[in-house]
């Protein structure tokens, strides 16, 4: 198999034997490869600085294993300059998509998504809703989307004055009235859920432990590393 001109981020790279680069890239039309780049650390070429997390290239590469060869790589003048907790932010997208995208697993919508998020990022904007978005567009093509809009015990929709819990692998139900006040989520925030409006300070905690709470499961018990960098450059967050 060989693949030529694909367009590809780089999420992840780490040395591989002596001189080579096991590289983690997701593409378009094939998602997630890994890839050996034979050579790349004998000297220090610009061209290795290519390879560097959140690289737009056109890359070629052949081999039907789970472990390509990258055979050639150019940039494909897309250039990123991310700082501060939008960088940290980014890490973190590289890190859920290394981790949960199966290898070869084609989500060409995800790819664009991606970009949209670190272009939005690289332009400065709000972290969390960016991160939000993209954590639950994550979950839905791995397929684990719940409907936001609709309570799965009844069939009713969701009433925005109403609580709901939550059972993550069916969705939201209404809420008992003896559960405890930190697991209750309120119809209106549900609703900002799914139209993607994350403008109320209610509704962004409300989408972020939602999202921890779908995501716990696949990642398992192993931490994020990006998600601890964080926490030690905002030990408030």
């Amino acid at each position: 198999m060989r693949v030529d001109l694909q367009p590809a981020y780089i999420l992840h790279s780490r040395p591989y034997r002596d001189t080579s680069l096991l590289v983690d890239l997701l593409t378009p039309d094939f998602g997630r490869i890994t890839a050996i780049a034979r050579g790349v650390r004998k000297t220090k070429t610009p061209k290795r600085q290519l390879l560097n997390p959140f690289s737009r290239l056109l890359v070629c590469w052949q081999g039907k294993s789970d472990m390509k060869l990258l055979t050639s790589f150019e940039a494909d003048n897309h250039f990123l300059s991310l700082k501060g907790n939008h960088l940290y932010s980014a890490f973190y997208l590289n890190e859920l998509l290394v981790r949960l995208l199966p290898e070869m697993d084609r989500h060409n919508g995800l790819f664009f998504a991606y970009e949209h998020c670190l272009d939005a990022l690289q332009e400065g904007e709000d972290i969390e809703p960016l991160l939000r978005s993209f954590e639950f567009r994550l979950l839905e093509e791995l397929g684990y989307a719940l409907d936001f809009t609709q309570d799965v015990r009844n069939g009713c929709e969701i009433v925005p004055e109403f609580f709901y819990d939550c059972h993550i692998q069916e969705g939201f139900y209404s809420a008992a009235p003896d559960i405890p006040a930190s697991y209750l989520l309120k119809g209106e925030w549900l609703l900002a859920i799914a139209a993607g409006n994350y403008s109320a300070p209610e509704t962004r905690q409300a989408a972020k432990k939602l999202a921890r709470r779908m995501l716990k499961p696949l990642l398992g018990s192993k931490p994020l590393h990006s998600r601890e960098l964080f926490k030690q450059i905002n030990p408030d967050h």
